[in-house]
């Protein structure tokens, strides 16, 4: 884990300075060499779980990463943990803050799998659509149609909550890909709401920051109380 201090430091330069600094290829690279090398101490970033809030990584604004780092080892490596820990907890999208890497880089896959397993008549309101697993590096998020829709949302980084969020119906994302490829995506209704509740995570924002309040609920509350405390 990075040393909070130097978190916070990291935060408020950013947020006086109103700009983020790239990641070079040095710094990316003395990153793996301390934190994947074989002797690399335990506790450090990138993670093997996913970071709960309260861990200042996920309140920094992210850093842009420049196009010479896109095509390291490291980076490339940095990108499959990131998908291995998505697929270890079975999230449809993660930011790198999540596993503790102030990177400016998000992915998400929704497969067909995972959409046969919604309740068919939430599939249809929310307009559930499959996306095969897609990188985005230094995105910049544009809002299309600002027509907001409220739906629930849960996040891997605040465990077993969930609550209403309102979103934008549509938006445009331009962006990088894994390769240093510029492409523009364009997304509505629940995968918009997918890309927009990621994006957050770039800028320090969680969607307790965006929710309605009242309907802030931990997901499991009806069996902890039929299990007298107990989440069985």
């Amino acid at each position: 884990m990075f040393r909070y201090s130097n978190l916070i430091s990291r935060y408020v330069k950013n947020v006086k300075n109103n700009s983020v600094r790239p990641i070079s290829f040095r710094s990316i690279k003395k990153i793996w060499s301390i934190y994947f090398g074989k002797t690399s101490p335990g506790g450090k970033p990138p993670y093997d779980h996913i970071c709960q809030i309260g861990d200042p990584v996920l309140r920094i604004i992210a850093e842009p990463i420049d196009l010479k780092t896109i095509e390291t080892e490291e980076f490339q490596k940095g990108l499959d943990h990131m998908y291995e820990v998505m697929k270890k907890y079975d999230t449809i999208g993660l930011a790198a803050p999540q596993i503790g890497f102030s990177w400016r880089v998000f992915a998400i896959e929704i497969t067909e799998k995972y959409l046969k397993e919604v309740e068919r008549n939430t599939r249809i309101i929310c307009a559930m659509e499959a996306q095969p697993l897609i990188y985005f590096v230094n995105p910049k998020l544009t809002v299309i149609d600002s027509t907001e829709l409220v739906f629930q949302e849960m996040c891997a980084s605040i465990n077993s909550f969930q609550a209403d969020v309102p979103r934008a119906k549509e938006i445009e994302i331009k962006a990088l890909d894994r390769f240093g490829n510029p492409f523009t995506w364009r997304a509505r209704n629940w995968l918009a709401r997918v890309a927009q509740h990621e994006n957050d995570h770039l800028c320090g924002v969680l969607y307790t920051d965006r929710m309605l309040p009242l309907s802030f609920e931990y997901c499991f509350w009806k069996n902890y109380n039929q299990n007298d405390g107990r989440v069985a």
